[in-house]
């Protein structure tokens, strides 16, 4: 292939090119490890969103709270009954009882989790911005 002058401005523009690339990529690697920290933070969305956010939080709150079994409070119906003189309940509800081992068993379970989490999400991102930042440096 012979050398022309249109070849040679073409290389030319795209080494040129290339290395406007090369320049402005660590400034990309930057930006993008930047957004990715924003975007993993959680006060990022409340203040970027407090109003979703607090409807979020709340309609999760609502859905984890267990409903409660009877309308009436906890040993009520059987005292009204009682004095009624009326057939006793035969549905009368299941209380557990609850034992100061159980309560501690669950206490350790509860934290046990939440420091499983913690520890799976700094190890997802450790890797996952080790991984962005491992192709910045040289």
């Amino acid at each position: 292939m012979t050398k022309t002058l249109a070849n040679e401005k073409q290389a030319e523009a795209i080494k040129r090119r290339m290395r406007e690339i090369r320049t402005e990529l660590p400034y990309d690697v930057d930006n993008a490890r930047h957004q990715v920290q924003q975007l993993t933070d959680w006060r990022y969305y409340v203040r970027r969103f407090p109003v979703l956010t607090l409807a979020t939080t709340a309609a999760v709150a609502y859905a984890l709270v267990p409903r409660r079994k009877d309308a009436s409070p906890s040993g009520t119906h059987h005292v009204a009954t009682a004095r009624n003189h009326h057939e006793p309940s035969s549905q009368s509800p299941n209380v557990p009882k609850k034992s100061i081992l159980g309560g501690m068993a669950g206490a350790v379970g509860a934290i046990a989790i939440r420091q499983a989490t913690r520890f799976a999400a700094s190890k997802l991102e450790s890797a996952f911005l080790g991984r962005s930042s491992g192709g910045a440096r040289k």
